[in-house]
């Protein structure tokens, strides 16, 4: 059994996480990307075209080994991530690593990274509408997480039995009181400005 992430963002973001690892090669992840065939004329330098849509549904139904997922420990969504540079370098393209078609808008099967540690929603985590925290419900050994944009579901950070670090400085959380009482509860909180 294998594992592909219901969100395209979310799973770029794990095949990321395995280039790193050197779990996966960058020259098969090229050969999908590859395989879209040629530019057409509204495809290459400098933008996105149809070309960079095919790649990531490609990408996103590359399966995830469930033990190559349980061991990440580190996740996050930097524009100049691997898995962004290698789609933009082979489809001669060039937003930086900034297409908002990278973006993550849910963690559903989070869960299948059973060992992750931290979380950086900075970046391509950064989301347009409100993002649902409760597939994070109870995550076994997720101790640092940096949240951004609209959050809704926020008691389920109260679940975490790991959490020690909770970055809500670009955040705005529908329930703003489980911060109190996660910092009652001896987590660190990172706080901009209070909305």
């Amino acid at each position: 059994m294998t594992i592909v992430f219901a969100d395209r963002g979310l799973h770029l973001g794990v095949l990321n996480a395995l280039l790193t690892d050197e779990v996966i090669a960058a020259a098969d992840l090229r050969a999908i990307i590859e395989s879209t065939g040629p530019d057409g004329p509204d495809d290459g330098y400098p933008g996105p075209g149809p070309r960079l849509a095919a790649s990531l549904d490609l990408l996103h139904a590359v399966a995830v080994p469930p033990a190559a997922a349980a061991a990440i420990d580190n996740l996050d969504f930097d524009g100049g991530n691997d898995i962004y540079m290698l789609v933009e370098q082979t489809l001669d393209i060039d937003t930086g690593g900034e297409s908002d078609d990278y973006n993550v808008t849910s963690l559903e099967g989070i869960h299948a990274l059973s060992g992750l540690q931290s979380l950086d929603l900075d970046g391509h985590g950064y989301h347009p509408a409100p993002l649902d925290l409760t597939p994070l419900t109870g995550h076994p050994n997720l101790s640092k997480l940096f949240l951004t944009g609209d959050c809704t579901g926020a008691e389920a950070l109260e679940s975490l039995p790991a959490l020690r670090d909770l970055d809500v400085s670009l955040a705005h959380l529908d329930d703003p009181d489980v911060l109190t009482r996660l910092e009652a509860r001896g987590v660190t909180v990172r706080h901009g400005r209070r909305r």
